[in-house]
């Protein structure tokens, strides 16, 4: 084996709490613990130590002392915790804050102390790892989101900190873009303005993860991070078990019995992974792609809300508005199109529909199953027939109008319309501008939308929800517009407790207590209950 001096880390705990708020079963934790004795892991990560946060958040959030002198720690590992730099440095008296959060290393079965600071925050860290050292403890200060940044500004940072009572340096592949090439490179630019030993935290957004942390090896780093399965905030973090395989095949370093950690992976972590569902995939590529944050794939894959599609849009939204390398909430809902400006509406609905029969048609996998039934039941009883948004399944020839009312959604559908003509009926305010462009063979109906909080009104301009949801909107704009009957196709609805099916049935409750609401007369099958179930092939009443 190599004598090339190295420290393996894991941070499991700290990092996959962002899963669960830091709230590990305590028998896992024990379990946990136990087998990173086992294999030798130099340094454990067990929690973050924040300032206090609204709501609840399990121990490792906080990592309290008196919590952790309870475990089983493991003999001859160092114990670690992260701070975020903007805990520390907030109220601009960092050193006092430190003195709040820290006793006495000597007191503390705290070892180790890691912050982790964007560019722009280094330089106010300069008192909180001062008074950190002073207490007694190692400290480590990570450059967050180190990718993309250039070697000169890289070695300027590492220069800053060159004097600072550090015992290591790290960087972390925050959006997880980094290739092998660009991690030797950084690691040889910290090289050039910081002399001490230098660390590596990967994300393996792209599927590099095991590949850049080996590169960061070889190019002089001596710590390297890793994680039980991989377990980490967005695409998670490099696999430890992969991680010492590699060590011990490349002959850098050997490693304990690796029988307990296997089970762990397959057993508690198997579990949680299940459960969870981190790990690089498509939508974690393309946020590393496009240097967009991995929280707001998380916080979209967490949601049933939001299609894959869906997700897919907001990623490029987010890459074209820009500055989505931190996370933010309020532009997540930009990018989902949650933000929402009301649209008066130009074109008046009134007895649009006078006496007729309509039929509206969602995309649901029912309707699609049912599709002959569909046709016949138009061809039978010819009624009015409204596709909503975009379809792949309904016959073009058979849809009298469209119905879309939402700006995400229409974004998305950007294509279809592009390749086809008809009649939209949308408020146009809403349209977006790539959506614009390609509605120009499209002859649309301003029908405006109004957004208010459990209301709705069959306005003869404009709809008024309390969601942007197109199969309310239709169903107001056909109200309005004094038809008959109302029948539904493709309506499939969701689990009883999606947010989804939810959100559509407080939206058809509200419909069908206001003056003038039609019954609803589903053709497909479908789980909503504020509709009549019937069939596509039922004869006429």
């Amino acid at each position: 084996m190599s004598n090339h001096p190295i420290n393996l880390l894991d941070c499991t705990l700290r990092d996959g709490g962002y899963y669960n708020d830091w709230d590990f079963d305590r028998d896992l934790v024990v379990s946990y613990l136990e087998v990173m004795e086992q294999v030798k892991i130099d340094m454990i990560e067990i929690g973050f130590r924040f300032s206090r946060k609204d709501g609840f958040l399990g121990p490792l959030a906080y990592s309290p002392d008196e919590w952790l002198s309870e475990l089983p720690l493991p003999r001859g590992a160092t114990i670690g915790i992260m701070c975020n730099a903007k805990d520390l440095i907030d109220t601009g008296d960092a050193a006092s804050v430190v003195r709040s959060l820290f006793t006495p290393c000597n007191e503390s079965p705290i070892d180790l102390v890691r912050i982790a600071a964007h560019f722009n925050e280094v330089e106010e860290c300069a008192d909180a790892v001062a008074t950190l050292h002073e207490l007694g403890y190692r400290v480590g200060l990570n450059f967050m989101q180190a990718g993309g940044r250039s070697a000169e500004d890289i070695c300027a940072k590492a220069s800053v900190v060159q004097d600072w009572p550090l015992d290591v340096l790290y960087f972390a592949d925050s959006l997880g873009n980094m290739t092998p090439e660009e991690v030797t490179r950084t690691v040889q630019a910290i090289r050039r303005g910081w002399d001490g030993p230098v660390g590596f935290h990967s994300h393996d957004n792209m599927g590099n993860a095991l590949a850049n942390t080996v590169s960061a090896f070889r190019a002089g780093a001596t710590w390297l991070d890793g994680t039980v399965l991989g377990m980490g905030r967005g695409a998670g973090n490099v696999r430890l078990e992969y991680l010492l395989l590699e060590m011990a095949r490349l002959g850098i370093r050997d490693h304990g019995p690796l029988d307990p950690l296997l089970e762990l992976v397959v057993g508690e972590f198997g579990a949680l992974h299940r459960k969870y569902q981190w790990g690089a995939n498509l939508f974690y590529y393309l946020s590393a792609m496009y240097s967009v944050h991995p929280t707001y794939v998380q916080e979209m894959l967490s949601d049933e809300r939001y299609s894959h599609s869906e997700v897919i849009n907001a990623l490029q939204r987010l890459n074209s508005l820009g500055g989505a390398q931190g996370y933010s909430r309020s532009r997540l809902r930009e990018a989902l199109g949650d933000e929402f400006n009301d649209a008066p509406g130009s074109w008046c609905c009134a007895d649009w529909l006078a006496g007729r029969d309509v039929l509206l048609v969602a995309a649901g996998d029912m309707g699609q199953r049912h599709r002959h039934g569909i046709k016949q039941f138009i061809r039978r009883f010819r009624p009015f027939v409204i596709c909503l948004n975009s379809n792949p399944w309904m016959p073009h020839e058979d849809v009298d109008v469209w119905a879309s009312c939402n700006p995400q959604r229409l974004l998305l559908d950007t294509e279809y319309y592009r390749n086809r003509a008809g009649t939209l009926v949308v408020p146009t305010a809403l349209i977006p501008d790539d959506t614009r462009e390609a509605l120009r063979g499209w002859e649309t109906l301003d029908y405006g939308l109004q957004l208010a909080p459990d209301a709705i009104e069959f306005g003869h301009y404009a709809a008024t929800l309390p969601k942007p949801l197109t199969a309310l909107y239709a169903l107001v704009l056909v109200t309005a517009a004094k038809a008959r009957r109302i029948y539904l196709a493709g309506f499939d609805g969701y689990s009883e407790r999606d947010p989804r099916h939810l959100e559509m049935e407080h939206g058809l409750q509200l419909y069908a207590e206001q003056r003038g609401a039609l019954p609803l007369v589903a053709l497909t099958p479908t789980t909503l209950q504020s509709v009549i179930h019937s069939s596509v092939y039922a004869p006429e009443e």
